[in-house]
């Protein structure tokens, strides 16, 4: 697992002739995936990269997602709305005592929190352009700082994964924070927080699918695969097929 965390990076870069470019790492191996806005084109797409295809003139992208410029935007500031009431609605109703979370003994870890933990895992180059894990990094470091939850663990600026240790595995629980304008502690459980993305997936299908084109059928498939029954209606298998 160290090692596969080891092959991990992000490139992006932004130009004014060439926009903005994202580059993370697919499942498969010589593969990434890119999120970019085109501005000669003026559109936002996703692809993936066979890096394995050197040969020239030889077609290395696949394309999944295009977008107008336009029709990006507009759908941003409709999701945003919805999303914003969604998270607010989460938060506010995932107040708890810490006292509870003591008593059911939660782990966090406070080194991934800790101030120069970023300089310490990652490896920036080219400006911050390019970022990946360091290869002499001391794992232990992390491991080692796994501890009981206690109150001067909390900190406005930091969110907190919590843990519980069980027959020799540590099993993620959720996340703590502690808003100081809204006076108190906040813990949101992973299914709770799980149930959330996929709303927010399944908002996002039902847009896309609202106002379907041919540039975005990969990822509307995509997406349909992944959020398929229970989640999503048989009128929508029979949409995507036609």
């Amino acid at each position: 697992m160290i090692d596969d965390l080891k092959k991990l990076f992000l490139r992006f870069n932004y130009t004014d002739e060439r926009g903005f470019i994202l580059n993370v790492p697919s499942l498969k191996n010589g593969e990434h995936l890119t999120l970019g806005f085109d501005n000669k084109r003026k559109e936002f797409n996703i692809h993936f990269t066979d890096d394995n295809i050197n040969e020239p003139g030889a077609k290395r992208r696949e394309f999944i997602f295009v977008m107008s410029a336009f029709r990006f935007f507009l759908f941003l500031k409709r999701f945003e709305v919805f999303y914003n009431q969604s998270i607010i609605n989460l938060v506010l109703s995932s107040k708890v005592n810490l006292g509870k979370l003591k008593k059911h003994k939660l782990i966090v870890n406070t080194f991934v929190t800790s101030e120069g933990a970023e300089d310490k895992l990652i490896h920036k180059r080219k400006n911050g352009k390019h970022w990946k894990f360091r290869e002499n990094f001391d794992w232990g470091l992390i491991a080692n700082n796994f501890k009981y939850l206690e109150e001067s663990d909390l900190n406005s600026d930091k969110v907190l994964m919590a843990y519980k240790y069980n027959k020799g595995h540590l099993s993620h629980q959720g996340f703590i924070f502690n808003f100081e304008h809204l006076k108190g502690v906040y813990f949101i459980q992973i299914k709770r927080f799980n149930r959330f993305a996929k709303n927010m997936a399944i908002a996002m299908y039902y847009y896309l699918n609202t106002y379907p084109t041919e540039e975005t059928l990969p990822f509307r498939q995509l997406m349909y695969e992944r959020l398929k029954h229970p989640y999503l209606n048989k009128q929508e298998e029979k949409r995507l097929q036609s």
